[in-house]
């Protein structure tokens, strides 16, 4: 405590800058790509922005929250950080995207328990039972349609055990997900014909708290990691 009044002070008379707070990074749990078990936090994406961050010179703290959760922390300005959403125009309202180094694309998938409910275009998600991600973009004509019976799902993991239970016909789910899933979890589903197209994913800014020098040095961070032997070694750990 005497050494923070003595900071504190220091810092009043021009003497010593008060240390950087931490960037706060709301995540969710989504392997192989974001690795959430508190205080654990690991991953593709997670492990990579660390190393971006040493990179740097950022400190980083995450926050474990569930993926509609962590957007709205950006929103009203408690978290500063996402990795890897997409970008939609709702969401540009609130969060800057970072052109400058972006995750790459992934293809979103069709999970079915039954091979009759398998999907082969966006006609045949008409009167089946669908599990989404809550806070998820998929693709405008699924987001935005109100005649899809949609049911919004805290984990993809969950999605898949309903599945299995009867509770849904199937899940949208991004395709190394449920890769990482099915495999782990040694789940006896079967992936659709039909795909959707990825887009990339970004590192998301809230508007909020936005600083433009530390987003600058953290994402010129992430494109050298990225470009650089330690990312491939990053990246084999968790795409075979």
């Amino acid at each position: 405590m005497k050494q923070l009044i003595v900071g504190l002070l220091l810092w009043l008379c021009g003497g010593l800058p008060l240390p950087a707070a931490p960037l706060r990074i709301a995540v969710n749990d989504a392997p192989p790509y974001r690795i959430v078990a508190p205080p654990f936090f690991g991953g593709y994406y997670i492990e990579l922005i660390q190393a971006a961050g040493k990179q740097a010179g950022v400190e980083l703290k995450f926050i474990g929250v569930p993926l509609k959760r962590a957007f709205q922390m950006l929103e009203n300005g408690d978290a500063d950080l996402m990795l890897g959403p997409n970008r939609t125009p709702e969401r540009e309202k609130f969060l800057l995207f970072a052109d400058s180094a972006t995750f790459p694309a992934e293809d979103k998938v069709f999970i079915v328990a039954n091979p009759l409910m398998a999907i082969h275009s966006l006609q045949d998600l008409q009167g089946k039972r669908i599990d989404v991600l809550a806070g998820a973009a998929y693709h405008p004509d699924i987001d935005r349609s109100g005649l899809l019976n949609k049911h919004e799902l805290n984990s993809y993991s969950q999605g898949l055990q309903r599945l299995l239970r009867n509770h849904s016909d199937l899940v949208i789910i991004p395709e190394a997900q449920a890769d990482y899933l099915l495999q782990t979890l040694k789940l006896p589903l079967l992936k659709s014909p039909f795909h959707l197209r990825g887009t990339p994913s970004y590192l998301a800014w809230s508007r909020r708290t936005y600083d433009k020098q530390v987003a600058l040095r953290l994402a010129t961070g992430l494109q050298e990691v990225l470009e650089s032997e330690q990312g491939k070694a990053i990246r084999a750990r968790y795409f075979h």
